[in-house]
């Protein structure tokens, strides 16, 4: 019996060990629908990803979303670079999850401008992560899980569940089939500062595993609302209470100032108009502090 030839056996091999190419990614593919699907998901996610950010930062914001790149996972891995933390999110019941990447300078910019400051597009925290920090990033967790959701709904009905976040890019794992992502990049402009601030890496696989929803019909029946029921239950919420709270400024000194601080000490704060009315953990008004009656009193020049 012949044996193989060298070039042969090696030619066999390789054909052996290469992985097969998705047909998502070639164009007239058979799975050439997917990747269609999902350019008109990021064509909507840009104005919710706005919308949800604005009730959250209560500014003026801008949201420019690029087209997304197909890159295989270790590469785009590698290739990370500044502080950042990542956001893991899993939709449906199965398949690998989506990895969402927010950069350390724009975390700190939600942060100044939630609490009415301005964002300056250089000064970023670093080191560990504030509580401030922290409770900004579940803010902006559920804010993008609710955008991803209702620009998948384009398409088909899903729901997006923020899983947590990881701060250190090396715990950062996908469990893959195939290796390829899509990577998506949002750059954000917050108080008129445009900074690379999310990225959204969607595996290949996750896409494939949803394909088959695409095909079943979207119910949109919806029950008939009891009027009873209904003034009954805006009564129940006329009575909750809400804490309220504003937050006129916030200023920073050194140790050795602080340690020198005493009773009847004057700290100055600068007259501002834009100061946030807080209901909850949600900024609910901006306006003005002045007096009344002889008191201090809020005006309210602007609901958000």
């Amino acid at each position: 019996m012949s044996q193989p030839t060298t070039e042969n056996a090696s030619a066999s091999a390789a054909t052996d060990r290469a992985p097969a190419e998705h047909s998502l990614l070639k164009k007239g593919g058979p799975d050439d629908m997917l990747l269609t699907v999902y350019r008109k998901v990021e064509k909507k996610l840009a104005s919710r990803i706005k919308a949800h950010l604005m009730s959250i930062v209560s500014c003026e914001l801008g949201v420019e979303m690029a087209s997304s790149d197909t890159l295989q996972f270790p590469k785009w891995h590698e290739a990370l670079e500044g502080d950042a933390v990542y956001l893991e999110y899993h939709s449906g019941t199965s398949g690998p999850p989506m990895w969402v990447r927010v950069s350390r300078l724009f975390l700190t910019g939600c942060v100044d401008c939630f609490f009415g400051g301005q964002f300056d597009g250089e000064t970023c925290a670093e080191g560990k992560l504030s509580r401030s920090e922290t409770a900004m990033i579940d803010r902006l967790g559920k804010a993008i899980a609710d955008s991803l959701a209702e620009s998948w709904s384009v398409v088909y009905e899903t729901t997006f569940r923020y899983a947590g976040y990881i701060h250190d890019k090396d715990d950062l794992e996908m469990d893959l089939e195939d290796p390829n992502i899509l990577v998506s990049s949002a750059r954000i402009a917050l108080s008129g500062h445009a900074v690379e601030a999310i990225d959204f890496a969607q595996p290949i696989d996750g896409l494939t595993a949803i394909e088959p929803q695409l095909h079943r019909p979207v119910s949109r029946e919806t029950n008939a609302i009891d009027p009873a029921w209904q003034r009954s239950l805006k009564e129940s919420f006329d009575q909750v209470y809400m804490p309220v709270r504003s937050v006129l400024a916030r200023p920073t000194m050194d140790l050795s100032k602080l340690s020198r601080l005493a009773v009847g000490d004057i700290l100055p704060v600068s007259p501002t108009d834009n100061v946030p009315l807080i209901v909850g953990d949600r900024v609910f008004a901006r306006g003005s502090i002045g007096e009344q009656n002889g008191g201090v009193a809020f005006k309210i020049k602007q609901f958000l």
